[in-house]
């Protein structure tokens, strides 16, 4: 199933880690006109050249199985058409929905990203790799940072190390009030500037790109 927005009464990191009391919510429609310009997304892991004419926003969670569909079958290609030829620059935004286990992968890319920015990037394509199920399980400490020795340009004991202070909980929490401002309600979501779909196909989310490219 895909995963779906979880809501807090409160939103504190500490309920987050523990799983809190929780309940679904549905995605903004597709195509919806979402709030934030690019320029909101300052600070996020972002792929392609700055000044590519359309911006692309990923809101995932690692512990998503239509995430990682998403990841494996439609993102390479996005990634092969449209950013590296620089058309189109890519932010991540992870959403830590709902577990320990969400907000420790969570906490991971964080790690990653504050290492080496495209480094980010591999570090996440091989942790939708390693996904086993959406419980998550397979996101313990010791297999975050097995996998981040498969990253030849990250320190997998800075990794270990990062993720026993919870170095960069603040920003997780920061990624989550972000998709709340944006008002995503489900994972995956995308944005094409200011519309945003739901675990869109390639040949959906390449007609909105190839739309926003025409406006230019």
């Amino acid at each position: 199933m895909t995963q779906r927005r979880l809501t807090l009464a409160t939103i504190a990191v500490l309920a987050l880690i523990a799983g809190g009391f929780l309940a679904y919510r549905q995605f903004f429609a597709p195509a919806a006109t979402v709030s934030a310009p690019a320029s909101g997304y300052a600070g996020q892991p972002t792929l392609g050249r700055a000044n590519a004419p359309v911006k692309l926003i990923l809101f995932e969670n690692f512990l998503c199985e239509h995430c990682k569909a998403f990841e494996e079958g439609v993102f390479p290609r996005i990634k092969s058409d449209y950013i590296d030829t620089g058309q189109v620059q890519a932010y991540y935004v992870n959403l830590a929905w709902g577990s320990e286990n969400a907000t420790s992968a969570g906490l991971a890319g964080e790690c990653a990203y504050r290492q080496d920015e495209l480094a980010f990037w591999e570090y996440k394509r091989v942790l939708y790799a390693a996904q086993t199920d959406e419980a998550g399980d397979w996101a313990s400490t010791d297999n975050l940072v097995a996998i981040a020795r498969s990253v030849p340009a990250l320190d997998a004991e800075e990794l270990r190390a990062c993720l026993a202070d919870g170095r960069y909980l603040s920003e997780v929490q920061r990624d989550l009030e972000l998709g709340d401002r944006v008002g995503v309600r489900g994972t995956p979501s995308i944005v094409v500037d200011t519309q945003g779909f739901e675990a869109p196909s390639y040949e959906t989310l390449a007609g909105a790109i190839e739309r926003a490219l025409g406006e230019r």
